[in-house]
C-alpha cells in the first residue's frame, strides 16, 4: 500500500492535469478489463458482464453521452483470459465507436495472479448532424459534414490482482500511430496510458475500506481520479471520488442475487458549473428563416452514471482418483 501511495504522489507531482481524453467513467474500479487487457479473466472461474451508461455535463448542448458493454472470462486450466469491449461515445456532432477483443495470459505470483494481455479492434469516428458555424462557406467546415474514419486499435497491459487484498495495473491503448481521415481535417489518434490501483483494508469480517485511484494520460495532459469506498458484507457499498480540477463524485451500490447495481453522480467543481458567456447570434436561410441561435446559458449540472454487472462463477471440476458405487461389492478404479 505504501508503494502504491508513493507512486500516486510522484505521478501527481509530475503530470499536468487537465483535459478529458478517452470516454470518462466514474465506476472505474469495476471495469478494469475494459481499460487494461492484462485484467481480462484475472479472477479464476469468473465470466463477467459489465454495462455502463453515462450522461456527462448535463445542461450543455452536445453533452457527452457514453455507453459501455464488456465481457471477460477465465479459463484456469490454460491460464488464459478472453474478453471483448464495445463503447459508444457521442460528444456534440462527433460519434465514436470502439470495438475490440482482448486476451491475457496469467502467472501465479505472490499469492495472486499477474496478467499480461493485448487487445485488438477498431475505432470509428464520424461527424453527423447539422454543423452550425459562423462561416459555413469555409471548405474545411463544409467538408466535415458526414465525414467518417475507421482506424485500428492496439493495446497492451499488465495487471496484478490478489483477491480481496489489492490490485495494480499499467496499460497503453491506441498504440498504433494513425491519422483520422475527415477529408478536410486529419487529426492524429493519440496513445493513452492508464495506471490503476486499489487496496482492500479489512476493518472487521463485515466491513472493508477500499482506497483506489486511476491515472489517465496521453502524455500531453492527464487526469487523476482517487476514490474511497466503504463496503458492507460484499453486497452494499458507498463512497466518494475526487477527479482533479473537474468533479467530486458520490457513488452507491448494492449486490442482489449476484447482480451488482451502481449509481454515481458527479458534482462539477470546474468553471463549467458556471453559466457560459457565449456571444448570441442568429443564422438565417436564404429564404429568411432563422436556422439556429447560439445560447448563452450553457453550464454543467454534473453527470450521472449507471452501472450493472454480473459474474457467473463456474465451479471447479471434482478431481476424484476413483469412484465408488455403494451398490456394488467392489470399487471402480
Amino acid at each position: 500500500m505504501k508503494k502504491i501511495l508513493l507512486l500516486f504522489t510522484i505521478i501527481s507531482s509530475v503530470l499536468s492535469l487537465s483535459a478529458q481524453q478517452d470516454p470518462q467513467f466514474s465506476h472505474n474500479r469495476f471495469i478494469n478489463p475494459a481499460l487494461n487487457p492484462g485484467a481480462v479473466g484475472i479472477k479464476p472461474n469468473h465470466h463477467c458482464f459489465d454495462v455502463l451508461a453515462r450522461q456527462q455535463w448535463m445542461g450543455f448542448e452536445g453533452k457527452p453521452t457514453t455507453a459501455l458493454l464488456s465481457y471477460n472470462g477465465s479459463f484456469p486450466s490454460n491460464n488464459l483470459g478472453f474478453g471483448g469491449v464495445f463503447v459508444y461515445d457521442q460528444i456534440g456532432l462527433e460519434q465514436n465507436i470502439f470495438l475490440k477483443g482482448s486476451a491475457a495470459y496469467h502467472f501465479n505470483l505472490a499469492g495472486g495472479k499477474l496478467g499480461v494481455g493485448v487487445d485488438l479492434g477498431f475505432i470509428t469516428k464520424q461527424i453527423s448532424g447539422n454543423i452550425n458555424a459562423a462561416s459555413m462557406t469555409d471548405p474545411a467546415i463544409a467538408n466535415l459534414a458526414g465525414a467518417r474514419s475507421m482506424n485500428f486499435d492496439l493495446g497492451f497491459g499488465v495487471f496484478y490482482h490478489k483477491n480481496r487484498k489489492m490490485y495494480f495495473g499499467v496499460s497503453g491503448l491506441k498504440l498504433i500511430p494513425q491519422k483520422i481521415d475527415w477529408v478536410s481535417v486529419t487529426p492524429m489518434l493519440r496513445a493513452h496510458s492508464y495506471i490503476t490501483g486499489g487496496y482492500y483494508q479489512e476493518i472487521n469480517p463485515d466491513w472493508y475500506l477500499i482506497p483506489s485511484f486511476l491515472v489517465k494520460t496521453d502524455l500531453s495532459s492527464a487526469q487523476i481520479d482517487v476514490n474511497l469506498t466503504a463496503e458492507y458484507k460484499q453486497f452494499l457499498w458507498g463512497g466518494l471520488s475526487y477527479r482533479y480540477t473537474d468533479a467530486i463524485v458520490a457513488n452507491i451500490g448494492i449486490k442482489h442475487k449476484g447482480v451488482s447495481y451502481g449509481l454515481a453522480y458527479d458534482f462539477t467543481t470546474s468553471n463549467l458549473r458556471n453559466p457560459g458567456n457565449f456571444e448570441r447570434f442568429d443564422r438565417f436561410s436564404p429564404e429568411g428563416q432563422r436556422l439556429y441561435s447560439v445560447k448563452s446559458n450553457n453550464r454543467s449540472y454534473g453527470a450521472v452514471e449507471l452501472y450493472v454487472g454480473y459474474c457467473f462463477i463456474k465451479p471447479n471440476k471434482p478431481n476424484f482418483p476413483w469412484y465408488v458405487d455403494p451398490l456394488l461389492p467392489f470399487d471402480l478404479r
